[in-house]
């Protein structure tokens, strides 16, 4: 299995603005300096997050993104499945054809079987889970972010 562009993006953001804290913000331009990661597809990411209430915005002066209670509390797997957009992840018989559907294939039940295990496996697991020793080593430039972990 292998996990989208948009769900790797926002898995990234929502590590780090854990990290930060519920105190502390962050602006597009730093997750996209720190993160290594266009501008442009974090407005999407930061967007989808915000609808999804995975974090709070604020526009302005003192504006910026942090963390939200619901991110901190939902499963990695929940989270993952969330980001994914999509109830069959895996295999879709139907986006093109297959000739082994009217024969009773298995293969689609046993991807989904495999898939429900892996979020019920990363469900164990949260954001304050993905806690890094060595944070100011990876952002050297960011001394002042707090830790939470």
């Amino acid at each position: 299995m292998k996990l989208n562009h948009f769900t790797d993006y926002s898995l990234r953001v929502l590590i780090y603005v854990n990290k930060k804290g519920k105190t502390t913000s962050s602006s597009l331009d730093e997750l996209s300096e720190e993160l290594n990661i266009l501008r442009n597809h974090l407005i999407k990411v930061v967007q989808f997050l915000s609808k999804e209430e995975l974090v709070i915005t604020k526009r302005g002066k003192n504006g910026g993104i942090i963390i939200s209670d619901k991110a901190m509390q939902t499963g990695l797997g929940s989270l993952i499945h969330l980001l994914e957009q999509d109830d069959s992840p895996i295999i879709n018989c139907h986006t093109k054809p297959c000739v082994f559907m009217p024969f009773n294939c298995q293969l689609k039940s046993f991807f989904n079987i495999a898939y429900q295990a892996f979020l019920d496996s990363m469900n164990q697991h949260h954001l304050s889970d993905l806690a890094f020793n060595n944070w100011d080593h990876i952002f050297p430039g960011r001394q002042n972010v707090q830790n939470n972990a």
